[in-house]
């Protein structure tokens, strides 16, 4: 079988807020932790700055739906670059492939590697996270959110002037309860050599969920394998 195509789409314009080096630096990152697989990058000209509230999240459709549209002559799977997993049910109708949130396959990791668990997210993050989870079902494994005291600017300018406080927190969460915790911002995922650092302090399974997207993406390419592709798929399917 062929390497599965997938496609890693960021959910704000990251080329011009943080500058093409970081998209071609998280691009680097994204292929090392999916070998397997062909991995392509795309940020879009429009859209949100950050994903910071319920309104930058509605803004991501209108940002990708023209390119949700073509997604299927290329791509076998996509993740959107976005631990909030704005309009993922939109863009698959859309593309007519799946089309992953890894903020979803993160937590259902969280769950298969321990018993409760809790989300370190930038400040400010969008609300709606405990009705998210349980809506997959997960409410009763669900310790807490807290926010490590940087926004999405901050961490991607800055990471390392806030590893303190992130330390301090993944603590915190530990005491509360928690045996495993989620990145809940890919600012986080993508800082260089976090995940080692956190277990290091915490003494914890630390979730990447950018790595759980990848992956889930590769297996639904895999169960998928034979069914048609693009939107006229997602319609039948709808029907049944």
């Amino acid at each position: 079988m062929t390497a599965p195509r997938i496609l890693y789409q960021l959910a704000s314009p990251l080329h011009r807020t943080a500058g093409p080096e970081v998209v071609d630096r998280r691009l680097r990152m994204l292929r090392g932790w999916a070998p397997s697989a062909n991995v392509a990058i795309n940020a879009p000209e429009t859209g949100p700055g950050a994903i910071e509230s319920a309104a930058d999240a509605a803004m991501v459709f209108p940002a990708l739906r023209e390119a949700a549209a073509d997604w299927a002559e290329c791509y076998d799977a996509v993740v959107i670059g976005c631990f909030s997993d704005p309009v993922v049910d939109a863009l698959t109708e859309v593309a007519g492939i799946p089309v992953i949130g890894p903020g979803e396959a993160g937590m259902l990791a969280a769950v298969q590697l321990g018993a409760r668990f809790s989300v370190l997210s930038s400040d400010p993050t969008p609300p709606g996270l405990r009705r998210r989870i349980r809506g997959i079902g997960i409410e009763g494994s669900f310790v807490s959110e807290v926010t490590v005291g940087g926004s999405v600017a901050d961490l991607n300018r800055d990471p390392d002037t806030h590893l303190p406080g992130i330390v301090a927190q993944a603590r915190a969460c530990v005491e509360a309860g928690a045996d495993v915790l989620v990145l809940g911002c890919f600012a986080l995922s993508f800082i260089p050599g976090l995940p080692g650092k956190l277990t290091e302090a915490v003494g914890v399974s630390i979730v990447n969920p950018v790595i759980a997207g990848l992956k889930a993406a590769e297996a639904a390419v895999l169960y998928r394998a034979g069914l048609p592709r693009g939107p006229a798929n997602t319609k039948i399917r709808s029907a049944e």
